[in-house]
């Protein structure tokens, strides 16, 4: 439900438009803070017009290859306002997978966890650099009224990320801690 949530906001935000730009907002903004891979918008975008979220026309501007331009129904609206609203639960709900790595650990070889934990650390604090980066880039381009929303988006993530760097640092910490007892 999160990817038609974006799609149907920029939808409503920017007005009709083309798949291409849709993808290109979502790469540029919105890359640092959501999961969506770039290849299922147009799925995504079949789907919502099967639905009746949006519909799509076909233009073909003087001499350029026909494009598709989808455009926000009203049941595009009310979906994406409940949908919206739905998320005002604020829940907390992390999933780690890698944690089944240290439960089964007996399972796999000790220098390999902490070598990529080692490697993880090092793609966290690249992570935390863009984020920092992008967040001075973003803010620069974004009107005033909605800088704090903004900042309160990247703050969250960046918030996230060091706490997990932090959690990652403390792994190995006790992992190398371990080895020197044996």
């Amino acid at each position: 439900m999160l990817i038609p949530i974006y799609i149907l906001g920029l939808l409503q935000r920017f007005g009709p438009q083309h798949g291409y730009f849709i993808k290109k907002i979502i790469a540029e903004q919105l890359s640092d803070f959501t999961q969506i891979k770039l290849p299922t918008i147009y799925y995504h975008l079949e789907g919502m017009q099967k639905k009746g979220l949006v519909v799509a026309t076909k233009e073909k501007p003087d001499s350029r290859p026909e494009k598709t331009i989808y455009e926000i129904t009203a049941l595009g609206i009310e979906f994406f306002n409940n949908g919206l609203n739905s998320f005002l639960t604020f829940e907390y709900q992390p999933s780690f997978p890698s944690d089944s790595v240290f439960y089964f650990s007996e399972h796999i070889d000790q220098k390999a966890i902490s070598e990529n934990l080692e490697t993880y650390c090092q793609k966290l604090m690249k992570s935390i650099e863009h984020i920092i980066i992008h967040q001075t880039e973003t803010i620069k381009f974004v009107p005033e009224q909605m800088q704090n929303m903004v900042n309160i988006i990247f703050s969250h993530h960046l918030l996230h990320y060091k706490a997990e760097l932090t959690w990652a640092k403390e792994s190995i910490t006790l992992l190398k801690e371990k080895e020197k007892i044996k």
